[in-house]
């Protein structure tokens, strides 16, 4: 497929030529679940682009494939000092499935510090789980290199009260963050829970979650006042599903 126009130069005030050369750096990119904006059409729920990269993130293209028989649109939102640019490709007229093309880039060189969100409205006669699957994804760092990235298909749902499509953490917020921070995360099924914090040493320096739970989304909140600044980590144990997560605390 060809690349947006505005992608085949050189963004000069930016200094990004998006995927000019690949980095060693390594990227992980997926949809979360986002709290929902009361200014959104009926029908219509919120999911952020979580990018946990190993560099700063200076630009973003992808292209999104999803049903149109489930979803009506797939729509991102402004960020403040970005320009955030999306279209429709063309598809065949018997397809079920399109493809949107987005870019996010900054003309004054900002690094990328929040996770894009983006409003998913789905087909007015449409009621159960949809899946958005990227097609393609550049990261540019903060010399237009690319940084190889890693992705998965995100399963939504228009439930309106919907159930995590499997156990996992989603993104902490705020991280960099002082002194607390609410770690967030889902269960698709009723289970057993451990989430603990460790530093950068490997040494256990807190214990937020040891119980049973219910399947549904969680949030936690982690008191950090009596730790030093640096790096930590959130472990969660659910079942089969080992996770961490990467935590910075700035005082």
């Amino acid at each position: 497929m060809k690349k947006l126009q505005i992608l085949s130069i050189l963004i000069v005030s930016g200094a990004i030529a998006f995927g000019a050369n690949t980095t060693t750096h390594k990227a992980t990119i997926n949809f979360t679940k986002a709290e929902s904006v009361q200014s959104e059409p009926v029908n219509t729920v919120m999911a952020e682009l979580v990018i946990d990269s190993e560099t700063g993130v200076k630009g973003v293209q992808f292209d999104i494939q999803y049903n149109t028989s489930e979803i009506k649109s797939i729509t991102p939102h402004k960020i403040d000092g970005f320009e955030v640019q999306h279209s429709s490709l063309t598809r065949k007229a018997s397809s079920e499935r399109d493809v949107m093309r987005g870019l996010i880039f900054s003309l004054q060189g900002l690094i990328l510090n929040e996770n894009p969100k983006f409003a998913v409205e789905f087909a007015s006669d449409f009621h159960g789980i949809s899946t958005i699957e990227f097609i393609e994804i550049i990261l540019a760092d903060s010399d237009g290199n690319s940084i190889a990235v890693n992705t998965q298909s995100y399963e939504i749902s228009n439930s309106s009260n919907p159930l995590p499509i499997k156990t996992g953490l989603s993104d902490s917020y705020p991280n960099p963050f002082n002194p607390t921070t609410s770690i967030n995360y889902g269960l698709e099924i009723d289970g057993y829970v451990e989430i603990m914090v460790y530093d950068a040493t490997g040494r256990l320096v807190d214990e937020l979650v040891n119980q049973n739970q219910v399947a549904g989304y969680h949030s936690i909140t982690w008191n950090a006042s009596n730790q030093a600044s640096g790096m930590y980590f959130a472990k969660m144990i659910a079942g089969d599903v080992v996770q961490t997560q990467k935590l910075v605390l700035l005082k």
